[in-house]
């Protein structure tokens, strides 16, 4: 039972990943993500990307043309 709430694979974590940008993850979610994060080096690469992305974009989105 609890490996059917806390398993997820490396497609279920990447969309995780991604939908923690956008909504509060639920406490299992939460669990289960830093589970997998823990055994998976693409996963955790993946989560880097994505905190990468977001400082970049947040330096983009105040960059003006204007002086």
């Amino acid at each position: 039972m609890l490996n059917k709430l806390f398993a997820r694979s490396c497609r279920q974590v990447t969309r995780l990943l991604s939908d923690r940008e956008e909504r509060p993850l639920a406490w299992h979610e939460r669990v289960a993500l830093r589970t997998h994060l823990k055994v998976c080096d693409a996963c955790t690469r993946y989560e880097s990307q994505l905190k990468f992305m977001r400082k970049a974009m947040g330096r983009w989105s105040k960059y003006s043309d204007e002086p």
